[in-house]
């Protein structure tokens, strides 16, 4: 569902980059070797779509995808030509916060329905927030084990220099 929309919808709304790695030194990229640290890549929400709990989602609720697509693109600016959009003023200009905004009141007026609309999306948000809690796990973890093998980094070089 990769459609010129959906293009125009990451153009808007760009993803949050990646700090950069500090580059290694001389002396540490002699000594490091791939750790299981390295091999693991962290978890991004965006990897939600392959959770097996989301495809039971949309198994119970085959039209969550397009629910979903409505609260992303009601936070995109208005195409040229056509009215604003919920929040918007007829002199206020578009802004990331007023997509934002128009987004929220689609949100509460989704929650405040009665149905399938409401339950997919409420349970969307559990699985969001057990994603979110999965994903600050590993990272707590992957946090732990990089600091283990920097102290094994550092051990190595003080027995190499005592050599």
């Amino acid at each position: 569902m990769h459609e010129p929309c959906s293009r125009e919808h990451r153009e808007n709304h760009p993803a949050v980059e990646e700090k950069p790695k500090p580059p290694k030194n001389s002396i540490s990229a002699t000594v490091a070797q791939p750790t299981l640290s390295d091999q693991q890549h962290p978890a991004k929400l965006s990897d939600i779509a392959d959770a097996p709990e989301y495809k039971a989602l949309l198994q119970r609720y085959p039209d969550m995808e397009q629910y979903l697509w409505n609260i992303a693109t009601a936070t995109d600016p208005p195409k040229p030509g056509h009215g604003g959009n919920m929040a918007r003023k007829a002199n206020q200009p578009w802004t990331q916060e007023v997509g934002m905004t128009n987004a929220v009141q689609l949100v509460q007026s989704i929650k405040a329905s009665p149905g399938d609309v409401r339950d997919a999306i409420r349970e969307f948000s559990d699985l969001v927030s057990i994603f979110k809690t999965r994903m600050q796990a590993q990272h707590e973890q992957l946090q732990k084990q990089r600091a283990e093998e920097d102290a094994q980094i550092i051990s190595n070089l003080l027995r190499n220099e005592k050599s």
